[in-house]
């Protein structure tokens, strides 16, 4: 009898798991790049509104006699006007937007994950200050 050459059974079922595992650790990582473009793409959208809000307060002050006492409901009206379409709302939790008022300096504030979701824990919050001028 001659030695064949080849592959033994083994050897085909360790390659097999060497390339499986590679497979793995390539799908891990690209779960983890599709997560930090998740990320970033709701901090983005985030700035856009906080940006948005701060229009608003400019538009709000044009209207005011100073900037200390702005009128209306600002923060409601501003989230109506950001969520007038439901079915495109890109934030996804818009409805936790805080808008709090310092004398003429505002502080907007948009949290990117929610309380009920554990996996958001690498998300972080907005704040976004802005300072009108006095009249």
């Amino acid at each position: 009898m001659t030695k064949q050459g080849g592959f033994t059974l083994i050897e085909a079922l360790v390659a097999l798991l060497i390339l499986s595992l590679g497979m793995l650790g390539i799908a891990a990582m690209q779960l983890n790049a599709l997560h930090s473009a998740t990320r970033s793409y709701q901090h983005s959208v985030a700035t856009l509104a906080a940006v948005d809000a701060q229009e608003w307060l400019w538009e709000k002050l044009e209207k005011a006699d100073d900037c200390r006492n702005l009128d209306g409901e600002i923060e409601s009206e501003w989230k109506d006007h950001w969520e007038n379409d439901k079915s495109s709302n890109p934030l996804r939790n818009a409805g936790s937007l805080d808008i709090v008022p310092k004398g003429c300096t505002y502080t907007i504030s948009i949290p990117l994950g929610s309380a009920e979701n554990d996996d958001d824990e690498g998300y972080s919050t907005v704040t976004y200050r802005v300072r009108l001028p006095e009249k």
